[in-house]
Order: C-alpha cells, then structure tokens, then sequence
C-alpha cells in the first residue's frame, strides 16, 4: 500500500506541476466550455460542482433516479424517521476532502461507534462482552484505533451527494444511462436513453465517473488504447453486502450491550440506529468477499431468516422484537455489479491520463479505494487535469 500511495502521488504531483496554469484559472478558460460528466456519484458530483465554479458548463448524465451510487441511505423502515447506511458508512476524522465538503454543506457529524454499553465478538461457539480495546482488536478489514476517529453525518451520509445535487440542480439528467461515446478530434459526443428515446449530447471534454464494470459495456468510438482497455475489463470489484433487521424496540440497551459485535463470517454488526430518535431498532450485519457472495445467492427470504438465526445467537431476545428484513448486495447492483476496487499499479498509472478528450474519475483511481474519500481524491485531481488541458487538443 505504502508503494501504491508513492506511485500515485508522484503522479497527480508531476501532472499538477507541469500542467499547472500560468495565469487564474478564471481568466484563462475561455466561457462555455462544455463538459459532460457520466455518472452523478461523489465523483461526477464533485467534479461538476468545481468546474463549474471555473466557469465550465457542466452536464452530468445518471443512469439512476438520484444521486450518490454508493453513497446509499436506506430510509424505507416501518417506523418513520429511520435509515441505515447501505454504503459509505464511516468517515475517519482524517478524511479531510469529505470533511472539507461536509463543513462546506454544513452538514452535522455525530460518533458513528457508541462509547457507552458493551461490545460483542464472536469467537467459534463462544460470545464475549467486551469493551472497546477488544473490539477494536477484533477488526479484520479496518484499523479502528480509537471510537472518536469515526463519524458520520447526522440524518443519514447520503446527504451529502444530495447537497452537491441541490447545487448543481438541472445540469444533472437522470434515469439516463450511457450506451455509446464517440470521440472526435474536436468535441465528445454521448448517446444515452431518456425516457425510451435515444439522446445525442456532444461537449468538449467527457469525464468518466463510473465504475469500470459499468464502462466496459459502453461502446467506445473509437476503442480506448490497449493497456486503458485491459486494465478497465481486469479491475476486480470485491463484494459486500449488508443485511438489516428492523425491531420493535432496542432490547439490547436493557442489557447494556449497544448492538456493535463481530459475528460469524467475519461479520460487523452496528446499531443503525446508534445516536436516531424512534423505539424500533436496527441491527445490520456487514458481510465480504465469499461470505457476501454466499448471502447473494441467497433468496431475499433466506437472507433474512439466515440473518435473523446468526444475530439471534449474540442477541437472544431478537426474535420477539423481530419486525422486518432488507438486504443490499451491492455485486447484484445492475449500475456496479461490485461494491469496490483495489486498483493496482497498472490502473493507477492511467489515473492521471486522458485520452483525447475524455478523462476519469472515480474511487477506483484513487489511494482510498472503497472510501468517500478516494471518490473525492479523484476528482480534486481531474478538474486539475481538466483545468490544465489547452484549449485546442488532438490526443494526450
């Protein structure tokens, strides 16, 4: 890891001081210069709402009917008010691009991990009460050092991407999704189906904000270079999939437990519900990799059930208190077909390229792949790449 934060750095540090403007940026763009951006996650959203602060006319053109990818709330519970991450759920306190953002929104953070009550870990057939320095000794995935490095943004993360769209309001299209881009030597064009009816969008500058699973199946004209074509069609996405169990009341607090533990499967296991209003309840249980890909396979009843049996052996009274189930298996999503990517040192070397005229952002390209923040990274660097390219271009 440490090589890859070497590699990318001194990448995005050669491009920046090379490319960089002799004069304001604002003086220097010529107005109207247009730019379409696929994909309206953290990415696309950042990088529209920057360029347009450069004067750049922006359109960015999303394939779902809102905002965030996989910054996801889900807020479809049976008592009203409640939500639970389904994606990007923790920000550490060093995140400071998602930081900057959410001070810039004014949006509240509150502790994502309690500092009152019990934690439980599971080990073989044994369940233990813990506190926190055994807990936190328990992560296999994530170096949790101290409770307090841990936030999140009160009333749910997805309002974050939401206020980046408030602001942009109509440059973003949605339920939008791309089939084609054809690139010439003078402006991209981008065919996309609206509303059963197949729309052309031409611009300056295209910028790619969307997983590579989904880039793949767009048909390029013409086809990206050998080594960009390899490595979008070889970047691996691991699985993850969340599981939530809605209850009547929060029992465990009786017993003072605060409903975090590691379970079986390498499972993480959060109150959802941590720091909300309300009596329900919400336990989720986080799985990855193979553990996720076997809930997958999974009906939706099952995966509920088999769920409910494993949180039932570290909370006894969770049946009674049983509501509903709703699971999120991010490797099924039709728009990522994953839940994240480790890029290599053979993607991150394209991570400060273009071709042509078209760029690419996007966790995948960036040191905190899986995190917010590696979505912002990406795209405080494109709108650099951007921002630099000259006015008149051929190919890069």
């Amino acid at each position: 890891m440490k090589r890859r934060q070497f590699l990318f750095s001194s990448l995005v540090a050669t491009a920046g001081s090379l490319l960089a403007p002799r004069v304001s940026l604002a003086q220097a763009l010529p107005p109207g210069r247009k730019v379409i951006i696929i994909g309206a996650g953290l990415a696309g959203l950042a990088s529209a709402y920057e360029l347009r602060k450069l004067n750049y006319d922006v359109t960015i053109i999303e394939a779902q009917s809102s905002p965030g990818g996989r910054v996801h709330t889900f807020r479809n519970f049976e008592e009203p008010g409640l939500y639970a991450e389904a994606g990007a759920a923790r920000i550490p306190r060093n995140h400071d691009l998602t930081l900057k953002y959410v001070r810039e929104f004014s949006l509240p953070l509150e502790p994502f991990y309690p500092t009152e009550g019990k934690f439980i870990r599971v080990r073989g057939a044994r369940t233990e009460q813990v506190g926190w320095e055994k807990f936190a000794d328990s992560s296999m995935f994530v170096d949790l050092d101290e409770p307090d490095v841990w936030q999140k943004v009160r009333g749910g993360n997805d309002q974050l991407p939401r206020a980046f769209a408030q602001k942009l309001g109509k440059a973003i299209v949605y339920d939008a999704p791309v089939m084609q881009i054809e690139q010439e030597s003078t402006r991209v064009t981008v065919k996309f189906k609206e509303k059963g009816t197949i729309r052309s969008m031409s611009s300056d500058i295209l910028i790619c904000a969307i997983p590579f699973t989904m880039l793949a199946k767009i048909e390029i004209t013409p086809s990206f270079s050998v080594p960009r074509t390899e490595a979008i069609r070889s970047l691996e996405y691991d699985s993850a999939s969340r599981v939530f169990i809605e209850t009547k009341k929060r029992f465990w607090r009786d017993q003072q437990l605060n409903g975090y533990a590691f379970g079986e499967d390498a499972a993480e296991i959060w109150e959802s519900t941590f720091g909300q209003p309300g009596t329900h309840g919400i336990l989720q249980s986080y799985l990855r990799g193979g553990y996720s890909l076997d809930l997958m396979k999974m009906a939706e009843s099952d995966r509920v059930g088999v769920t409910l049996g494993k949180l039932e052996r570290i909370f006894p009274d969770l049946r009674p208190s049983f509501v509903k189930g709703i699971s999120k298996c991010w490797s099924e999503d039709p728009w990522v077909l994953g839940a994240w990517a480790h890029p290599g040192d053979d993607t991150l070397k394209i991570a400060g390229t273009r071709e042509g005229r078209i760029f690419f952002a996007g966790e995948h390209l960036s040191n905190h792949a899986s995190w917010m923040q590696g979505a912002l990274e990406s795209a405080q660097r494109v709108v650099k790449e951007v921002a630099s390219m000259p006015v008149t271009i051929g190919s890069s």
